[in-house]
């Protein structure tokens, strides 16, 4: 499995291109920008992009969705369906932050949930549902491989305090839906820089 990250727009939102060198297979997750870029590495790569992958809908993490849209691909967009205001009014987020751009809507081409059966070649892709930050977020798990959005961070977790935010359920998600993975996972967040779990759960305040 080879792992890319691009750091891309003014709320630098890590967007990771991950590439299965089996199959050639690559998805996009949070593609925040930057998707011509991220398109061409995949493609050096000599892989095919399949799909891009939402861990939620806030603006930072979808805005590179809407241009690749416009070129007419139909390249699939995944996300949980309790964010899909958030894709559907785009700019009204974005407006909130000060940002003055315009987006046509993220059209999302399939919803998912802890039910949906994902692949990356041989690999599953498990969907882990980890509301708190937002009713939809959720965590993608490729083997040892945690891309937790903005539900954890290096010793820190996702604001609670925006639209569809709730604290406690950013607590219990954390507790019930991460704490119990294997200490040995790798932590690609969606925001500032990895971790482990185990590294979190020996002194992320936020697990105690």
């Amino acid at each position: 499995m080879k792992i890319q990250l691009f750091i891309e727009n003014p709320i630098q939102t890590n967007c990771w291109a991950v590439i299965d060198e089996e199959s050639k297979e690559a998805i996009i997750i949070d593609l925040g920008g930057g998707y011509h870029k991220i398109k061409s590495y995949i493609e050096q790569q000599g892989a095919t992009l399949k799909a891009i992958l939402c861990t939620h809908g806030h603006f930072d993490h979808i805005m590179g969705i809407p241009l690749m849209q416009e070129g007419n691909n139909n390249i699939p967009v995944l996300m949980n369906e309790k964010d899909k205001l958030f894709a559907e009014n785009i700019n009204d987020m974005l407006q909130l932050f000060g940002f003055q751009e315009q987006y046509p809507p993220v059209k999302i081409t399939q919803y998912i949930d802890e039910n949906s059966e994902l692949y990356l070649g041989k690999h599953k892709i498990q969907v882990i549902e980890t509301p708190g930050h937002t009713q939809g977020g959720v965590c993608f798990k490729i083997d040892n491989l945690l891309f937790s959005g903005d539900t954890l961070f290096a010793g820190e977790v996702g604001r609670c305090d925006l639209p569809g935010g709730n604290f406690n359920a950013l607590i219990n998600s954390l507790k019930t839906k991460l704490a119990p993975l294997d200490d040995d996972t790798l932590v690609y967040p969606g925001h500032g820089p990895s971790t482990t779990l185990k590294a979190e759960k020996l002194h992320n305040p936020y697990f105690k």
